[in-house]
């Protein structure tokens, strides 16, 4: 019965990491390691990028504004700019502009700024495509008439891309979003389990609180490039605060927030590689109503994990107590021993049927 303790505890912690994993990958959730696993299990906190996270990230043009130009050459000035982008935004531009059957120019020295647009020369000429941050980057004024009108749109929720030729302003394109119909009631069920959710992009903070309403999530920072999605995430984690922050993501401006968070989970489908690749986490199906699953089945996982430790030193000490009192023979303490292996097995591989009901 001495090899007891070693063998009934090796097998605790694997064997409930191992069927925590698979019931993950069951639900469509790929954990890259155990301590990914353990590390879900401590989340008090959720960061959630907009686009293609809590909405599909599939917006559609809805309207554009011209200031000189008639809007076919401001889309054909916009199809020239986006063709090369990754970003949703600029592919649902691509997108609209095929339809009309669009022949965009070839750009050169192309250059995406993250989170805040795109650069390029076509024809000669400096091209801008983007957020209000690179056109004052680049010093290009805009009009109060555009403004006005482009206040009409991110009331809506929309989300504004402007452009720019020759340090000229040209003009601006309205896209919308859809939320998903399962965020609201995701966000509900991580609150039910104690978790918090904010809202952090890149989009104005008009699109970005009209999203956050409907998905019933009261934190918002918008208005953030990259690196200061970093910083939030870096300042929340910090012990004066305590929060266990998981960010969820799926665009490569969101993998320096994946990486800098305490677990990060990216969207296998719509994610970029790098996004996938910075994560600890991939939802395969890009189904955020599994979040809520993973979060309790970690908790779960962790639980199993400290109740397999204390059976196995239960049973050991019973084990040497019945030894020392002439109560358990050499074959009795092996059969002890392997039953005390099966049991800590068995008991991991209930994680591997079990749901979460909440």
């Amino acid at each position: 019965s001495g090899c007891l303790l070693p063998c009934a505890l090796v097998l605790s912690t694997p064997t409930a990491i191992m069927a925590g994993i698979g019931n993950a990958t069951r639900f469509g959730a790929l954990i890259s390691s155990g301590d990914a696993l353990e590390r879900m299990a401590r989340i008090n906190r959720m960061a959630f990028d907009k686009t293609g996270t809590i909405t599909y990230g599939r917006p559609e043009v809805i309207g554009c504004f011209s200031r000189f130009c008639n809007d076919a050459a401001l889309l054909k000035l916009a199809a020239a700019l986006e063709q090369q982008s990754e970003h949703p935004l600029g592919k649902a531009i691509t997108r609209h502009t095929r339809k009309l059957s669009i022949m965009p120019a070839l750009p050169e020295n192309f250059r995406a700024a993250p989170g805040r647009g795109v650069t390029a020369e076509i024809d000669g000429v400096s091209c801008f495509g983007g957020t209000m941050q690179l056109m004052n980057e680049n010093k290009i004024s805009t009009p109060p008439e555009v403004e006005a009108e482009a206040e009409r749109y991110l009331k809506k929720g929309s989300t504004v891309v402007y452009f720019a030729e020759g340090h000229e302003f040209t003009g601006f394109i309205a896209l919308a979003d859809t939320l998903r119909p399962e965020a609201r009631e995701t966000i509900a069920r991580l609150k039910a389990l104690n978790v918090s959710s904010t809202l952090l992009t890149g989009d104005n903070q008009e699109a970005a609180g009209s999203m956050a309403a409907s998905a019933g999530i009261d934190d918002v920072q918008a208005g953030l490039l990259p690196e200061d999605k970093v910083n939030i995430i870096k300042d929340r984690l910090q012990a004066g605060r305590g929060d266990k922050v998981c960010m969820v993501g799926d665009g490569i401006n969101d993998a320096p927030a994946l990486k800098s968070a305490y677990v990060g989970i990216a969207m296998g489908d719509a994610g970029s590689d790098i996004a996938v690749d910075a994560a600890d986490a991939v939802l395969v199906r890009d189904d955020i109503a599994q979040l809520p699953h993973l979060i309790a089945l970690a908790r779960k996982t962790d639980w199993t994990i400290r109740v397999n430790i204390a059976m196995s030193l239960g049973l050991n000490l019973v084990t040497v107590l019945l030894a020392a009192l002439g109560l358990m023979g050499p074959a009795l303490g092996a059969l002890a021993h392997n039953a005390g292996a099966v049991l800590i097995v068995l008991n991991s591989v209930r994680l591997l049927r079990w749901r979460y009901q909440g």
